[in-house]
């Protein structure tokens, strides 16, 4: 059976991202230069490695998610530490899209409109495996509102964003998740998983 599996960069202070300009919660910015360790790294490209699709927001899609890890696997051709970087181009992708508007033709993806629940469902059932998404913040809040999550990769950096979007919110009060994970990475993040 097909699971979605969000996985997000958060603050100690359960932030996902800052709107104070010196914030310098995120280890890492998807900038070139990666000072995750290499624990880590192997990490993150197993949860790549085990995705049969990758599902993001519109707004993502538009800022240039896809275009910018496209870019990153063409500069680490042979790399397997950036091996994400070329997974995320081969994996199909689904869009979810409220505005139903086309994207640029980005190969491998596929827009879906409608109720969440059952954008949700139709990409599962054509991704036929276990979806990945990795947002942005107000679709995950939608889908963690919605119970549509069956496992949380959270990715605990080791600074205080101070203030910001969140993705958990008074919605999914009362539900449970059981911890099958937690590591503390030799680079200073804590990665713990949490599946329903």
């Amino acid at each position: 059976m097909s699971r979605l599996i969000v996985a997000m960069q958060i603050s100690i202070d359960g932030c996902v991202d800052s709107s104070l300009p010196d914030a310098d919660w995120q280890l890492w910015n998807w900038g070139p230069d990666w000072p995750w360790s290499a624990d880590l790294r192997a990490s993150f490209n197993g949860l790549l490695a085990g995705a049969s699709g990758i599902l993001l927001s519109r707004p993502m899609a538009d800022e240039g998610y896809l275009a910018h890890w496209a870019r990153t696997a063409e500069q680490h051709p042979a790399d397997p530490d950036w091996e994400f970087s070329r997974a995320t181009g081969t994996l199909p992708k689904f869009v979810v899209s409220r505005s139903g508007r086309p994207l640029q033709d980005w190969p491998r993806t596929t827009v879906l409109n409608g109720p969440l629940a059952d954008t949700v469902a139709r990409a599962k059932k054509e991704a036929g495996g276990d979806l990945v998404c990795f947002g942005g913040a107000g679709l995950v809040s939608s889908l963690l509102r919605d119970d549509l999550a069956d496992e949380l990769r959270l990715f605990t950096n080791p600074g205080f964003a101070g203030t910001g979007a969140r993705i958990f919110g008074p919605r999914p009060a009362g539900r449970r998740y059981r911890a099958t994970g937690s590591t503390a990475h030799a680079c200073g993040i804590a990665e713990t998983r949490w599946v329903r």
